[in-house]
């Protein structure tokens, strides 16, 4: 690879295409990566050369007269990454000389992020700047930025999303999770993945997605209503079919159980209702529940939960015990 050819990348000034060569041949040979980590921190050294004797307050306070807020925000951080950055990949590359990580440099630079974030029992709606809109369940949050990179729109969720997504070719969608990618082009699907949760879950409705494990090459593709479920523990990917309906009830308010664990319910129901549950029955950790609580306030729900199923609880110390009956 010529050092044009990677100066040029580095630059941003790449089509599509190119950067995708560059990548792989990045990712084939950890000499390569080294080869391109040296160039990269060259060249942004070089740029810190050409600017080291700026007065960076007198600039700013000149700039500052003729542009907006906004503006002169983004300016000054980038006066001041000029400086910070080339350090920051000076200690990447001498603290860990033998790492085989692609430095990239970008990273340091996306300041224009949004973060969105929901309460117990709250949901928000948020459209993205390429028309796609996201709905997010309770306790959920999702970081994206303001504009999407030229060849790829990404966000990162924790919790649970509905994605209604733009469709684009030139620029993929990517969801990245705790332990997941997931890839689309152009589609509406569900994903669920709660830190305390023991698994996650990509359901797809319309269109087609990618999931994507980390440890893995080959992506698993799935068709309208079907459900890919990774399980933290075993570390791996089952699919099956499933009615996407009641998976994205929760838009409407909706809780829908199929034969699910107990001990999931009752994190579903502690983000809904924001109120800690307590299963105090050996038995009932084993329980898997099926039922559907439409708009129910708490004690509604508490009520069918005892009439529907083997279960009885009470209140101690503003919890709700759970036990069988």
């Amino acid at each position: 690879m010529q050092e044009k050819d990677l100066i040029k990348y580095i630059k941003g000034e790449s089509d599509p295409k190119e950067k995708r060569i560059i990548i792989n041949w990045i990712r084939e040979d950890v000499n390569h990566q080294k080869r391109f980590n040296i160039i990269k921190a060259e060249y942004i050294a070089s740029t810190l050369d050409e600017s080291e004797n700026v007065d960076i307050d007198a600039v700013y306070h000149r700039f500052s007269s003729k542009q907006t807020k906004k503006k002169r925000r983004r300016y000054y951080i980038s006066a001041i990454a000029s400086i910070i950055i080339p350090l920051m990949v000076w200690y990447t590359l001498t603290s860990f000389p033998d790492n085989d990580l692609i430095v990239d440099t970008t990273e340091f630079l996306r300041f224009d992020t949004k973060t969105v974030t929901t309460g117990h029992g709250d949901h928000k709606t948020v459209i993205l700047p390429d028309g796609s809109s996201i709905t997010l369940n309770a306790d959920s949050s999702l970081k994206y930025p303001e504009e999407f990179d030229d060849d790829v729109r990404k966000v990162t969720l924790i919790g649970e999303a509905f994605f209604d997504i733009q469709r684009d070719e030139s620029k993929p969608f990517i969801v990245q999770t705790e332990h997941l990618k997931v890839r689309v082009l152009g589609t509406s699907f569900n994903v669920k993945s709660y830190p305390k949760d023991e698994k996650i879950e990509t359901t797809l409705v319309t269109g087609k997605v990618e999931v994507l494990q980390k440890e893995q090459i080959t992506p698993i593709v799935l068709e309208p209503s079907e459900r890919a479920t990774f399980d933290k523990k075993k570390s791996d990917i089952k699919v099956d079919k499933v009615d996407s309906k009641n998976i994205v009830a929760w838009q409407e308010g909706k809780l829908i159980f199929d034969k699910t664990p107990l001990k999931q319910v009752v994190l579903d129901l502690n983000r809904k209702y924001n109120v800690e549950f307590v299963i105090t029955s050996d038995s009932l950790l084993q329980y898997k529940y099926t039922g559907e609580f439409d708009n129910l306030e708490l004690e509604e729900v508490l009520d069918l939960l005892k009439i529907s199923s083997p279960i009885n609880y009470k209140y101690l110390n503003n919890k709700i015990m759970l036990n069988s009956e």
